[in-house]
């Protein structure tokens, strides 16, 4: 459902910047290319868990998605086949436990049909040395059929059940094959850390679903970030074509766009209606939009030489104050009265920057 919505948000933006002249369609087309397939290829995280089988599986999942959606009792279930965690309008987690005694053999199945996408090593200390031995050797069997039938080498991060996470660290130096693909160590403990942790080192198609279902604003933060850059940068290209109202269509959609993406960026439903309300809340209305718009182009005229440069800053200020405001009330959870601060803040800091 959520593909067919953004879908059919950037197929009008593109039948919008078909309008625009030929030699502007290209760069504007560039900029929408990669926000859409960062939405439109959304998927779910692929996590393969290696290492002490008494560790807590629906520990884990618990702390990624901040409640409880996996139950106690399952752990002692282990079916050698990916398992779906679901946080309702959240985003989905896809889950191999790997590890023993589930035999390379029965596992050879799920890791053949699907890359993994991070390897977690749980670690909580009980096992003693022996058992942690045939932990590393099983960690490492896995991870080699899964690099013989697929391109990818998804890296480990080591996950303690404590505050000891320097056992698992040594553990997992001392052997070079796990070492290499070694990204950190982060203790269950410290939730928030972890799946940023995890996340940098996911593939970019699932990186959004893991921002929205563990909540953590910061890579929230992060992913916002790169649409507002993105459509600012198109806002001021359009804006500064001397084609006056013609182009204002295409402005208002990207923004619209824009906010309907972080909302979704959130864990919020996508919905443009809500988009266009906020944009009239935060003050972002097509008659500021309109004075801001055709008060730049009228500046302009008495300094035709900067005229372009003028009318796409402002633009491009009103932009990104809009997706500014955006982030701090649909991510940060700020009210509508902050939000409203923030856009007047941004436009015209930006704005003075131009």
């Amino acid at each position: 459902m959520k593909q067919s919505v953004f879908l059919s948000i950037y197929e009008k933006l593109e039948s919008l910047v078909q309008r625009l002249p030929e030699g502007l369609r290209g760069p504007i087309l560039r900029e929408i290319t990669p926000i859409k397939t960062l939405f439109l290829l959304q998927r779910p995280p692929r996590i393969v868990l290696l290492g002490d089988r008494a560790a807590s599986r629906t520990a884990l999942v618990n702390a990624l998605f901040g409640e409880a959606i996996a139950r106690p009792e399952e752990d002692a279930l282990q079916s050698a086949a990916w398992q779906e965690f679901a946080r309702a309008g959240r985003g989905n987690l896809r889950v191999l436990d790997a590890r023993r005694p589930s035999a390379l053999a029965g596992l050879s199945r799920a890791l053949a049909a699907e890359a993994p996408d991070i390897y977690l090593f749980l670690h909580d200390g009980a096992s003693g040395a022996s058992g942690l031995a045939e932990d590393l050797d099983h960690a490492a069997s896995v991870i080699e059929f899964a690099d013989h039938n697929h391109a990818p080498r998804a890296t480990i991060v080591g996950v303690p059940l404590n505050e000891e996470t320097a056992p698992a660290f040594e553990a997992l130096q001392g052997r070079r094959e796990l070492a290499e693909r070694t990204s950190s160590v982060v203790a269950l403990s410290h939730a928030t850390l972890l799946s940023q942790s995890i996340a940098v080192e996911l593939p970019p198609e699932s990186q959004l679903e893991m921002a929205r279902l563990s909540g953590n604003k910061e890579l929230q933060r992060q992913i916002a970030q790169i649409v507002i850059k993105s459509v600012t940068a198109m806002c001021a290209a359009v804006a500064a074509q001397p084609i006056p109202l013609a182009d204002f269509p295409i402005l208002t959609s990207l923004q619209a766009a824009m906010v309907a993406s972080i909302m979704h960026v959130s864990g919020r439903e996508m919905n443009t209606k809500r988009a266009a309300e906020f944009l009239a809340a935060v003050g972002a209305n097509i008659g500021t939009g309109l004075v801001l718009r055709e008060g730049a182009r009228a500046a302009a005229k008495l300094i035709p030489i900067w005229g372009s440069a003028i009318s796409g800053g402002v633009a491009g200020a009103g932009t990104y104050a809009i997706g500014r405001a955006a982030v701090a009330f649909f991510i940060d959870g700020v009210s509508i009265t902050d939000a409203q601060g923030i856009f007047r803040r941004k436009r015209n800091d930006k704005a003075l920057l131009k």
